[in-house]
């Protein structure tokens, strides 16, 4: 295998990757680059990134158009004639299909638990966990038994490991789209330019990375739907009339995410939905406006003048020992003004 430039950097990507794995050392040098388009609360993010990059950068030769690989996949009947950008099409399909299958079990979660799809999902054993249909941890925790094996509960990686009880079979089918992913996008390198094999590559991992952490509205899906989308329609000679489609199908994206996060947030209070609870709950240091108990839920609503983030970290300790999981409504105004928690 020719070590080219791609295979150079691919090897630089790598060695990145395991001293974040191995230490924090260079964490504060990454991190403000890779959170514009990963936005990671842990260097988990930074790790993928780097590793799944680095790696399909080093093997990328072998997916050449005169390569074994490349020729030995057209010898099979469903891809006899398939040409590079029928594998980026396959690539496109397998991704949003992963997403919407991740939205759903979103939903099934909260209506088979009969709560509202608008709410934030909360699991706190062993450690504290969140999902929701705007940031979505359902394959993460699919996996997290496999990322648990050989990530140590001190390394600071959020392997979302609490939220593994809670994920139906159909969570497992992360397993079987995430290598076809890798695949496929190797083989739909094909005879690009150099630079395009980057955007195609760069665009593969921002998108599995979504798929395992954020889902369809995070900003590495969207960051990774752009590339793919763009580097499908992209055409010689270059026009920008090209990319009209693919902007305007993440710019949809985009604008649902703000208007779910306007239009499906409760302004006016929180709503706990404390699961499992068949009695009520004091929660001494917080302002509580009311308490009830439904069923086996105690629902707990409270003054909305707190920072949604702080509060959902907060509920997690006073919690801790007396519920397994809880959900919170939505709040995006709490990060323009609430000063409960600074």
């Amino acid at each position: 295998m020719k070590i080219n430039r791609l295979v150079f950097l691919g090897l630089i990507l790598i060695i990145i990757g395991l001293i974040l794995f191995l230490t924090d050392f260079i964490n504060p040098v990454i991190r403000p680059f890779t959170h514009i388009f990963l936005m990671g609360s842990s260097k988990g993010k930074d790790i993928m990134f780097f590793c799944l990059m680095g790696s399909m950068l080093i093997i990328s030769p072998l997916f050449s158009p005169k390569s074994y690989l490349n020729q030995k996949i057209h010898t099979l009947k469903p891809f006899e004639k398939w040409e590079k950008n029928d594998f980026l099409k396959m690539v496109i399909v397998i991704v949003l299909f992963t997403y919407i299958v991740g939205i759903i079990l979103e939903i099934w979660l909260r209506v088979n638990t009969g709560v509202s799809v608008f709410t934030t999902f909360v699991s706190l054993n062993p450690s504290p966990s969140t999902s929701s249909i705007l940031h979505s941890h359902m394959f993460k925790g699919a996996i997290s038994p496999f990322l648990s094996s050989f990530i140590s509960a001190n390394s600071n990686i959020h392997t979302g490991g609490s939220l593994s009880n809670y994920i139906p079979a159909a969570g497992w089918i992360i397993l079987l789209t995430i290598p076809v992913v890798y695949l496929g996008g190797m083989f739909s390198l094909g005879d690009r330019r150099e630079y395009h094999k980057l955007i195609v590559l760069f665009a593969l991992t921002t998108s599995m990375i979504g798929m395992i952490d954020g889902g369809l509205l995070s900003t590495p899906a969207l960051v990774g739907l752009s590339g793919l989308l763009g580097m499908a329609a992209l055409k010689m000679p270059f026009s920008f009339k090209n990319l009209i489609s693919p902007t305007i199908i993440i710019a949809f994206l985009i604008i649902l995410r703000v208007i779910l996060g306007l239009f499906a947030s409760v302004p006016d209070y929180y709503e706990v939905t404390i699961i499992g609870v068949p009695e009520e709950i004091e929660l001494l240091d917080y302002n509580v406006l009311s308490t009830r108990v439904v069923n086996n839920k105690t629902i707990i609503t409270l003054d909305s003048n707190y920072d949604e983030i702080y509060l959902i970290n907060d509920l997690a300790s006073s919690l801790e020992g007396k519920s397994e999981v809880f959900f919170i409504s939505w709040n995006f105004y709490s990060f323009f003004g609430n000063t409960a928690y600074s």
